[in-house]
């Protein structure tokens, strides 16, 4: 079975119009679109897995999209609004910050995982990008600078590694589709425009087969 998953309430409703979200359990929200179940899972890591993990082994899950908003990093070449297909997304700050720079949880020999990222079947028909999740959303600039430095990323979130992670771990096939509503870095540089992200978003969803 397919199913789709949101981070936030406010995304959902703005994704999928007519979508009317219940709670399912725990923290757990669940509603229906052209069909096919929604569940809002809630904002990073630990919420994210917690509650995807129980929809998808409560609803025999098989294939699962991830969407949401994210930020671009300034050299990214993307633009606010661009819908992308997220292929590696990486545990960008688990590990040790010095004044030296990023030392991450496998370079320090406590990963538990063999790699600093999980991956994500690509939609070709999108743009295909390597993304950053992050604990944290950097207001001045040089801690995202720093991890793009580190990943290679051209966007960020704050639940595609960890999604992926329990996707991968529970076989789930796993596609993450985000649409860009910000810059990341400093405030008054981000050009924030969610309406738009959500628009592109709800538009690409009103055509995809399902």
């Amino acid at each position: 079975m397919k199913a789709l998953f949101v981070p936030s309430i406010s995304e959902g409703k703005k994704i999928f119009p007519g979508c009317k979200f219940e709670k399912y359990k725990h923290d757990l929200h669940k509603g229906e679109f052209r069909g096919v179940h929604v569940f809002v899972i809630g904002v990073s890591k630990i919420p994210s897995v917690f509650n995807s993990i129980m929809a998808i082994k409560d609803f025999n899950i098989t294939e699962a999209i991830l969407t949401g908003v994210c930020g671009a990093y300034s050299n990214s070449g993307l633009s606010v609004g661009d819908v992308v297909s997220i292929h590696r997304d990486w545990f960008a700050d688990e590990g040790l910050y010095t004044g030296d720079g990023f030392t991450s949880l496998n370079e320090l020999g406590f990963g538990i995982i063999k790699k600093r990222y999980t991956e994500y079947s690509t939609l070709e028909n999108l743009t295909v990008v390597d993304s950053a999740t992050v604990s944290f959303l950097d207001g001045v600039g040089h801690i995202s600078e720093m991890f793009q430095k580190s990943t290679g990323a051209q966007v960020e979130n704050m639940e595609g590694a960890a999604f992926a992670y329990a996707c991968n771990m529970l076989s789930v096939k796993c596609f993450q589709i985000r649409a860009v509503s910000n810059f990341c870095g400093k405030r008054d540089e981000q050009e924030w425009d969610f309406k738009k992200a959500v628009s592109k978003l709800k538009r690409f969803f009103e055509l995809l087969p399902l």
